[in-house]
């Protein structure tokens, strides 16, 4: 059996925000499934189980606010006995850009304070699975706090449920083959469309030639 946690703030009004990227993943994968959530306060998160291509999966969803999503992430481990290895973290990625996703296995949190907290809850452990869904261009500095608990513009609806999309077709593929084949497929895939061409060069007139120019 297989963990995937999708990190995410619960409240209504973060529903739509990039750093809700997480949820917006598990909750796809659970209405794919016919799953329905259930609220548990031992694990201080929603959880449900959701079958992938015949494999059961837990799903679950922190509900102690980002920055504290260890604390469901031990107890859920702990719970049903896993080890590390076999959890999969969904999450936003301000330094990628809406249109990419990264699968990363191990190193460190990127500054994204929902695994520093997993990685602190669990002694440091870092050997688990990652999948971030870009939600930049990463604004920087002090704007960055406001910008992952903004929406993502109506322009780009479309793009962000493209994305999803290829999460779950991508988590196919890791439950089947792994993270190395997964990375390997999806890494280097970019669903942005393209820039438009540059325009024309102007082309100006000649100067017509004058008897004084002879």
């Amino acid at each position: 059996m297989k963990l995937i946690v999708g990190l995410g703030n619960p409240d209504r009004q973060y529903a739509s925000t990039r750093h809700n990227a997480g949820f917006w993943i598990a909750d796809a994968i659970a209405t794919a499934s016919g799953s329905t959530w259930d609220s548990s306060r031992d694990f201080k998160a929603e959880v449900t189980r959701a079958n992938i291509d015949g494999q059961t999966v837990v799903l679950a969803k922190p509900t102690t606010y980002m920055n504290n999503s260890g604390t469901a992430v031990q107890a859920i481990l702990h719970w049903y006995k896993l080890p590390v290895e076999e959890m999969l973290v969904v999450y936003d990625e301000v330094a990628i850009p809406l249109g990419k996703v990264r699968w990363q296995h191990n190193g460190g949190a990127g500054g994204h304070h929902g695994i520093e907290n997993i990685m602190q809850m669990l002694g440091g452990n870092k050997a688990f699975d990652r999948l971030r869904f870009g939600v930049g261009p990463d604004p920087g500095g002090d704007r960055r706090a406001d910008f992952v608990l903004s929406t993502i513009p109506a322009e780009d609806a479309a793009l962000k449920d493209k994305v999803i999309g290829l999460c779950i077709e991508s988590i196919r593929l890791w439950m089947r083959q792994g993270l190395q084949t997964t990375a390997n497929k999806y890494n280097g895939l970019d669903l942005r469309p393209p820039p438009p061409p540059p325009p024309p060069p102007s082309q100006k007139a000649e100067p017509k030639s004058s008897q004084a120019d002879n």
